[in-house]
């Protein structure tokens, strides 16, 4: 099991665009891809204080573990969903002390219970739809894949980026229905990550979530800063 520090010297916000919301009452979904290091010690510690800082009415924390099975391609079906369920479970007994600090009510949303969610299904369908007859969605899509192939091919020459590709999109025809639009259908007003959103999550906001759930879906991305070690004395 991996461990990671936490020093309590970074600071997270979610930049200069969310200044101008009213996050007090609202409800929010922390996404957690496990294995990032951003959803690890200090910086999850960072985004735990932003969150009781903001105030929000209620926080699911989505742990989106078995949505992982996708990227682990030269191993089984079988073997891959039971590697992704296992770093689920790990990942939530590492940081249960920090997850203990939140102040606002919160609940664990794991990945499995979203695909069991009876929303979902209308939702993908219309995200495979979307996929099959949309130019402009599988262009964003296929663009979104695009890039993390040649992060792949630049960590591994040799990788067999037509398998990869197969898994990439699974893995969005998987996650997109769920973050945009589930999420927003059932009344989160912000979705919370590290990173901001893919072509695919933009497209799969405008098309399904901007007429239709105004207001809801908003994304927020988190920003990192580490604080000088001199004003953590004085602080």
């Amino acid at each position: 099991m991996n461990s990671y520090l936490v020093d309590g010297r970074t600071k997270a916000n979610f930049g200069e665009a969310a200044k101008k919301l009213t996050l007090a009452g609202t409800r929010a979904i922390l996404l957690v891809s496990v294995g990032q290091r951003y959803h690890e010690g200090d910086k999850l510690r960072a985004t735990v204080e932003l969150v009781n800082r903001s105030e929000f009415k209620q926080l699911t924390i989505a742990v989106a573990d078995t949505l992982q099975r996708s990227n682990y391609i030269d191993a089984s079906p079988e073997q891959a969903y039971a590697r992704s369920l296992r770093e689920g479970d790990e990942w939530l007994e590492r940081n249960d002390k920090i997850l203990g600090q939140l102040s606002v009510p919160n609940e664990v949303l794991r990945w499995d219970e979203a695909l069991k969610d009876p929303d979902y299904p209308q939702f993908r369908q219309r995200i495979e739809r979307a996929y099959a007859e949309i130019a402009e969605y599988r262009q964003a899509v296929d663009s979104t894949i695009k890039k993390f192939i040649d992060r792949l091919t630049a960590r591994t020459p040799e990788a067999d980026t037509e398998k990869a590709f197969k898994g990439c999109l699974e893995y969005l025809i998987e996650e997109c229905p769920i973050i945009m639009p589930m999420w927003a259908h059932q009344g989160y007003d912000h979705v919370i990550y590290p990173q901001p959103m893919t072509a695919a999550m933009a497209e799969s906001q405008r098309l399904f979530v901007t007429t239709e759930y105004p207001g809801k879906g908003g994304w927020l991305s988190l920003r990192f800063k580490k604080r000088a070690a001199a004003a953590d004395q004085l602080a």
